[in-house]
Formats: C-alpha cells, sequence, structure tokens
C-alpha cells in the first residue's frame, strides 16, 4: 500500500467496474422514456446486446497484440478485425430476430474506436487518458442530445471501456516486484464498485434529476479514470519506470485475470 501507482489504480478499478456496469444497468430505464422513443421490452435487447458487443470488439482489437503481427499485417488487422467483431453482433442480432438495420450506423462509432487504437500506439498511459477523454466526450454527447443519436453515444462507452483494464491492471503493479500478486489481490476486490457506482446512479435517476441526466455519474467515473492515466505517468517516472513501455509480464496477468 506504499506505492501511489496501486492505491490510485484500486480506485480507477472501483471506477472502471462500475461505470462500465452502470451504463448497461440503467439503459433499460433510459430507452423507456418518451425523450429515446418509448422502446419497449422486446427491442431493448439488441442494445443491451450492442453494447456488450462493443466491450467484445475494442478486447477483440486490443488481443491482435497477442500475435504481434508487423507492418501492413498489423495495420490491416486493425482495420479488419472490429469490423469482422461488429458483423458478429450484428449477425447475432439477425438470428435472434432483432431487426438490424437501425444498428449498422453505429459502424461510425467503431470507427472511432479504430482511429483512438492507431493513436493510442498500444501505450497503456496514453492509451487510458485517450480512451477515457473518447468517453467523456461520448457521455457529454449522450447528456446534451436525444433519440437514436444519445443512445449510440452512450453505448458507445462500451467501446472506450473495452480495453482499460489491463491498461489500469498493469499500470497498477508495475514495479510492485515481489509484491506484484498481493497487488493484484487488491486490484481484484475493487471489483465491488460494480455493485455500488450501477445503484449510485440509479438513485440519482430516481431523483428530480431524472435518468436521462444520471449519466453523469459515467462523466466522472472517466473523468478520474483519464486523472488516474495523466497522474500515473509522474508516479512511474520518479520511481525510474518507463510507463509507456508495454510491460509484458503485467499485461499477460491483467489479460489472464480478465479472460477469467
Amino acid at each position: 500500500m506504499k506505492y501511489p501507482q496501486l492505491v490510485l489504480g484500486m480506485i480507477a478499478i472501483f471506477v472502471y467496474v462500475g461505470v462500465e456496469v452502470s451504463i448497461q444497468s440503467n439503459l433499460g430505464a433510459l430507452l423507456k422514456t418518451p425523450d429515446f422513443g418509448k422502446i419497449d421490452e422486446a427491442h431493448i435487447s439488441q442494445y443491451v446486446s450492442l453494447y456488450w458487443g462493443s466491450l467484445m470488439i475494442g478486447r477483440w482489437v486490443g488481443a491482435i497484440t497477442v500475435f504481434k503481427p508487423k507492418g501492413h499485417w498489423k495495420v490491416m488487422l486493425n482495420l479488419i478485425v472490429p469490423v469482422i467483431a461488429f458483423g458478429v453482433v450484428l449477425g447475432a442480432n439477425k438470428i435472434s430476430g432483432n431487426e438490424i438495420e437501425g444498428l449498422i450506423p453505429y459502424i461510425v462509432c467503431v470507427a472511432v474506436l479504430i482511429i483512438g487504437f492507431f493513436f493510442a500506439q498500444e501505450k497503456p498511459a496514453r492509451t487510458l487518458i485517450l480512451f477515457s477523454m473518447l468517453a467523456i466526450v461520448a457521455m457529454l454527447i449522450g447528456l446534451l442530445t436525444t433519440g437514436r443519436f444519445s443512445i449510440f453515444a452512450f453505448l458507445s462507452g462500451g467501446l472506450f471501456c473495452s480495453v482499460m483494464w489491463p491498461c489500469i491492471f498493469s499500470l497498477s503493479i508495475a514495479g510492485l516486484g515481489k509484491y506484484t500478486s498481493q497487488g493484484a489481490a487488491f486490484l481484484i476486490m475493487m471489483i465491488l464498485g460494480g455493485a455500488i457506482i450501477p445503484p449510485l446512479q440509479g438513485s440519482l435517476a430516481d431523483s428530480r434529476v431524472g435518468i436521462h441526466y444520471s449519466y453523469v455519474i459515467p462523466v466522472i467515473c472517466f473523468a478520474y479514470l483519464a486523472f488516474y492515466g495523466w497522474r500515473v505517468r509522474s508516479v512511474l517516472k520518479r520511481q525510474g519506470i518507463d510507463y509507456d513501455s508495454t510491460v509484458e509480464s503485467e499485461l499477460l496477468i491483467a489479460n489472464e485475470v480478465l479472460g477469467e
């Protein structure tokens, strides 16, 4: 607990899991409001599917580095894999009997994700900051608009959340040495955020604020994640750790935990 990157990272994991669950948990209530088309229960599932599918899309792209592609192959995979993953999500909805025509414009959000990956350059701190900022922009667009445009903005939070876990995890345990396994255990405990933040947003939704503007909670959560990505760089730099280099052992641990 003497390592600031771990303590701040524990809060980041708490916030990350909380916001990831919260966006979807309160989505059903949001879609039933007049401003969002009073969508009935039978048609809400396609949006829930698209949200969790968004997490899958981002994680598929993040997994490309495991195969260590080079040059043009790497560029091609970063362009093709997310499109294939999006196609899988649409296919699953089609098989389930959902109409997919209205979901196709979401490809624009997937394109933003692809651009984000190119700018992030597989560097944990930069990735976390960039994707947190993109998520903040998406949540603000969702708050300031209504209808399908707003829905897609909120759903895109899943795209930007998709690769945050390994970034937070690897940065949090960087430099812990013999305390790495203990630090990892502390981080896993903070998954508790998924049980705290959604009902917190729900309580705000039940107040005069309303369900739509309760999505200010995700904005606050993503703001902290952006702060962590910025702050942890100076913390690690003082300890002589290159925060922009991908430490393979830490990322392997993070991906294994994510898989479990």
